[in-house]
C-alpha cells in the first residue's frame, strides 16, 4: 500500500458569507477543530451520541481594506454565516479533495494594532463556533 496524498500548508479556499468571498489571501493559518461538547447538564442521549462542538480557527493579516477579511469580520461580528474550508484550494468539490461547509457564528471584532518596526505586519486570531455540524462535500450532489 502506498502513502496516503498529504495535505500541504500551500493551499486554501476559505469562503466566508452568502454570497461567499474567498479570502485565503489574507489568512495565515485555518482549522476546523471537534471536541466535547461543554454543557452543564448532560442527558443519556448526549452521552450516546457523543456531542462534540466544532470550531473554525485560525490567523490573518490586518487590512482594513472594504474587502479584506479583517473588515469583513469587524462589520459582521456577531452573525452567523455560511462557510466552505477548501483545504486543497481547489474550486470544485471531489471525492479525493472534498470541502467541509457549514454555518459559524462570527465572534468579537478582530485585534487591532501590534508591536512597532518597520517590517512587522500585524495579524489576529479568531475561533469561532460553528453552528450545527459540518458536512463534507465530496461533489456527490445529493
Amino acid at each position: 500500500m502506498s502513502g496516503s496524498t498529504r495535505i500541504k500548508g500551500v493551499a486554501l479556499k476559505l469562503t466566508i458569507g452568502s454570497p461567499g468571498v474567498d479570502y485565503y489571501a489574507d489568512v495565515t493559518s485555518c482549522k476546523i477543530t471537534h471536541e466535547d461538547a461543554d454543557k452543564d447538564t448532560v442527558t443519556f442521549a448526549d452521552a450516546a451520541e457523543g456531542a462534540q462542538a466544532a470550531k473554525l480557527t485560525g490567523s490573518g493579516i490586518q487590512s482594513t481594506d472594504t474587502d479584506s477579511l479583517w473588515s469583513y469580520i469587524w462589520d459582521h461580528s456577531g452573525e452567523t454565516v455560511a462557510f466552505t474550508h477548501a483545504p486543497h484550494g481547489n474550486a470544485v468539490a471531489t471525492a479525493a479533495q472534498p470541502h467541509f461547509v457549514g454555518m459559524v457564528k462570527i465572534g468579537n471584532k478582530p485585534d487591532l494594532g501590534g508591536d512597532a518596526g518597520k517590517t512587522n505586519t500585524f495579524t489576529f486570531d479568531f475561533e469561532w463556533e460553528i453552528d450545527g455540524t459540518v458536512s463534507k462535500d465530496t461533489g456527490a450532489g445529493a
